[in-house]
């Protein structure tokens, strides 16, 4: 046994002292019946002497200060396991990216082995294997120096440090506490060169990396993730973040036992997933467990617009080679220019189109916004040309090669060496037969991306505003050329996409620090060790401190840099037979803590019996009782006495018999319920707050099992995979719309509507919708709109949003509507729940999806709005539909 505190023990000295000023006691005091002064004036006095104390009291007493002395010392049990060797310790800390899942743990590793040196008088030299942001690995001064990096460990640096380090210590016992990974070619090396006479370690098992994400083919996101391989299945939610950190979605990637990678798909509407910043690990799975996007990583929607019906006709339509040219994962979307404008594409492409002036306005403010337009020439184009082209075309077209033509079909010669389309091979086997001409008096060179093998233009483009117009002064078919049936076509046609992304700098240019990512996963400002990269090598540069992971940019266009694909594969390290987990070493057991107790629990007898020998224990015993008893009664009291009551219920009582509480149907998945309990608390406190209603705290249900009865608005998350209803939830869901309740169901989906609407539908919700309600009665329903009591219950709206905008409401026709015309069902696919629900600051816990409205915040005032309305229709039925009202109403609505 040691003493953490050995110069307390001298306090053991004063023992002898205390024992005679502890020896004497005065005597109990006794009643004595005095006879009359005069009797005493002649009675000789008695000197009393105190009485002397009890030996068993006086050992109490001296036992007592004893424990108070030998506690402060602080024992502490040696443990029975040492360090191995017997000179100094070098110490060796994986600190790489890897370690900072569990970096407490080998925090707490590296303690105990320093106070078990400090124990056995050894000398510690602290050595981490990452290197620091001055890109050096250096012996550190203290635990506090260290810290997890956002890089790999060097392990060809290590063995430098390490030999610089058994340089300054005589003989030392060398201790390694890793992470179990190898992070390259030279681990083997490194090893055994350190050959450590005790390794720590927690495996590899916790060691999580995100690898580059990918677009699929229908312009989907999907994440991958890499492990080190592991004999049962590996379950790893990720999830998409914006730039503010809200979490949009969250997938869950489930790899097979053996394998060491994984993927999943995030299914989002595409304004949403172009929202998404990064990729992310839950918790504190630090900078392995980012991945950071920028608009190289993201899909473009590309809006295109064919003259004719048999656009996509097989291999003879304006259309069809465009389509199989676009890049991989670019979502497509189809309509007038105007929608798709509204729609939010980022590039689009004009078929042989002829512009009104007001198409030219609108996709020249478009472009002004950062839209890419490229044109393709036609017979319409040729014979009446527009003012949108990058510059003034002649009418009419020009015949390369054919009966009446002297010339031949020219190929394409060159692509500008300042343009966008610099660098790509040139489409030897391409020509083109036919063109429309720019007017050669008007015309920039500056504008010129491609010529034929004469000089002719064939491509032009400049920047509007910052977006980008392109004219391809030929067919986007083999009517005028065969350059569609090319393979460079779609090499040209995904560079000028790519300009929707964001105009890359030259590859030869510098791309300057803008952020990093530090050990813990955290976007900080750019380290002065950090180094500019050049463009060109963005894609396959290594993670080190001097290019740490984070943005790199030039002139208006930022890159990310991320761990995953530049640092070497997640591998397994092989482990040595004596090595510990990080909670391997025993450490010393203080009992300090329970000597002082011992001494206390001493004391508070002696304080007794001092109260007995003086005969105050009966005045006494009353206060002492009550004072022993309260923290007892007090905490049986918040206990709630022996009542084993579930949440929501009060003695037996559900809380919606007790104040107007609002419902939700639990489901399987836990995010989902834990979403709904958030939206219905919030929007009970705008209820409270904004109304003369007081709604309690929501409640989750199982219908058929709970008594839905009680509450005025039952609100129903439908989503895929959750069991359908049984024959008792449909009884009681029944019950519950026929006996005046509503019934909320919403798909969350954004696109869902109601079952036989015939409008607004989306073919995955409207399966899930008939699968779940197939049992209900649901009545005709019709479009909610303004005139509808719903809409005007507290707040006057005519938009009823969630946090997605744009899907249709749907409440009961007329003839569905109860007694007092009232709808006992509402449908939507909004995620009303997504949009209301708040943390406890107030703060938002999803973004939305921007939609009609301009400003997002309207849209959630809208939605909170709705809710409200929701729960006063609920609450009062139809009483704004009273004749008394109509009035009011009729000069609100039209001032």
């Amino acid at each position: 046994m040691i003493f953490a505190a050995p110069l307390v023990l001298f306090g053991l000295i004063a023992l002898p002292a205390l024992y005679f000023l502890l020896r004497a006691t005065p005597p109990a005091p006794s009643r004595q019946i005095f006879p009359a002064m005069r009797l005493l004036r002649n009675l000789a006095p008695i000197e009393r002497t105190p009485a002397r104390m009890p030996l068993w009291l006086l050992l109490l007493r001296l036992c007592a200060a004893g424990l108070v002395i030998i506690g402060l010392a602080d024992p502490q049990t040696r443990p029975k396991a040492g360090l191995p060797g017997t000179g100094p310790i070098l110490l060796v800390i994986d600190n790489g990216f890897a370690t900072a899942p569990d970096w407490p743990a080998r925090l707490d590793a590296a303690r105990a082995v320093m106070a078990r040196a400090r124990q056995e008088g050894r000398r510690v030299l602290l050595l981490p294997t990452a290197a620091n942001p001055s890109g050096q690995v250096q012996i550190a001064a203290d635990l506090s120096d260290i810290a997890p990096r956002a890089w790999p460990s060097d392990r060809a640096a290590d063995r430098a440090a390490e030999r610089a380090a058994l340089a300054k210590l005589n003989q030392p016992t060398r201790i390694y506490i890793a992470d179990g990974l190898t992070d390259g070619s030279f681990y083997p090396s490194f090893f055994a060169a350190l050959n450590p006479a005790l390794t720590i370690t927690a495996g590899s098992a916790a060691a999580r990396l995100l690898l580059p994400a990918t677009i699929t083919s229908g312009g989907a996101l999907r994440v991958h993730l890499a492990i080190v391989a592991r004999p049962g299945i590996v379950d790893q939610p990720v999830l998409a973040e914006n730039a503010a950190g809200a979490a949009l979605a969250r997938v869950q990637i489930r790899i097979p036992p053996g394998a060491s990678q994984g993927s999943a798909r995030f299914d989002l509407p595409f304004a949403l997933q172009a929202s998404i910043a990064r990729l992310a690990l839950p918790g504190s799975a630090g900078p392995g467990g980012i991945f950071l996007l920028d608009s190289a990583a993201k899909s473009v929607a590309v809006g295109l617009v064919a003259a004719g019906e048999d656009s996509d006709r097989k291999f003879l339509g304006n259309a069809y080679y465009i389509r199989r040219a676009l890049p991989a994962g670019s979502v497509i979307r189809t309509g007038p220019i105007d929608d798709l404008i509204k729609s939010g594409v980022n590039a689009m492409i004009l078929v042989d189109q002829i512009l009104p002036q007001p198409a030219i306005t609108a996709l020249t403010a478009w472009m002004d916004k950062g839209g890419v337009l490229i044109r393709f020439a036609g017979p319409l184009n040729a014979s009446t040309p527009d003012d949108l082209s990058p510059d003034p075309l002649l009418q009419g077209d020009r015949s390369l090669g054919g009966a009446l033509s002297w010339s031949k079909p020219a190929p394409i010669a060159q692509f500008a060496a300042g343009g966008p389309l610099a660098g790509l091979a040139l489409p030897h086997d391409a020509t083109v037969s036919r063109q429309i001409l720019a007017d050669p008096a008007r015309l920039d060179q500056k504008d010129v991306w491609a010529s034929l093998a004469d000089g002719t233009p064939i491509i032009l483009g400049r920047h509007e505003g910052s977006g980008v117009l392109v004219s391809i002064l030929t067919t986007a078919n083999d009517d005028w050329s065969n350059w569609p049936l090319s393979g460079s076509f779609p090499r040209m046609l995904a560079r000028l996409i790519d300009l929707a992304r964001a105009t890359p700098p030259p590859s030869d240019s510098l791309l300057a620090p803008l952020e990093q990512l530090d050990g813990e996963g955290q976007l900080i400002a750019p380290s002065p060790f950090m180094q500019p990269i050049r463009a060109a090598d963005l894609d396959h540069i290594a993670i080190a401190p001097s290019h740490p992971p984070g943005f790199y940019g030039a002139a208006g266009f930022s890159r990310a840099l991320n761990i995953g694909g530049h640092v070497p594969a997640l591998a397994a390290a092989p482990l040595p037979a004596h090595a510990q987990g990080l909670t391997g070493q025993p450490a010393p057991r203080a009992f300090g803590a329970d000597l002082l107790a011992a001494a206390f629990i001493l004391l508070l007898a002696d304080f007794m019996i001092s109260l007995i020998l003086r005969g105050l224990i009966g005045r006494f015993a009353l206060p002492l009782a009550v004072i022993l008893l309260l923290p007892w009664t007090q905490a049986h009291a918040q206990s709630g006495g022996q009542s084993d009551a579930p949440a929501g219920v009060t003695q037996g009582v559900p809380a919606g018999a007790l104040a107007a509480t609002l419902a939700y149907v639990r489901t399987d998945n836990a995010a989902t319920d834990a979403l709904s309990a958030a939206g219905l608390t919030a929007l009970g406190g705008m209820v409270n707050a904004q109304t003369a209603a007081q709604i309690a705290p929501p409640v989750g249900v199982v219908p058929g099992q709970d008594d839905i009865g009680l509450y005025p608005i039952l609100y129903w998350p439908v989503i895929e995979g959750a069991p359908k209803p049984d024959e008792k939830a449909c009884t009681a869901l029944q019950n519950y719309m026929q006996d005046g309740g509503l019934l909320v169901i919403d798909t969350q989906g954004g696109d869902a509507a109601a079952p036989g609407s015939g409008a607004g539908f989306a073919p995955d919700a409207t399966a899930i919708l008939h699968a779940d309600l197939a049992c209900l009665p649901i009545p005709p329903l019709r479009k909610l709109s303004g005139s509808n009591t719903l809409a005007h219950a507290f707040y006057l709206l005519s938009d009823f949003p969630g946090r997605f905008d744009g899907a249709p409401v749907f409440v009961a026709a007329k003839g569905g509507q109860d007694a007092d015309d009232t709808s006992p069902v509402v449908i939507g696919g909004n995620d009303w729940a997504g949009a209301w629900a708040a943390d406890a600051t107030g703060a938002p816990l999803q973004s939305l999806l921007p939609g009609s409205s301009e400003n997002p915040q309207d849209q959630r005032v809208l939605a909170d709005r709705f809710g409200v309305n929701l729960v006063i229709y609920a609450l009062t039925g139809t009483y704004k539909s009273d004749q008394l009202q109509i009035p009011e109403l009729l000069r609100r609505l039209n001032p």
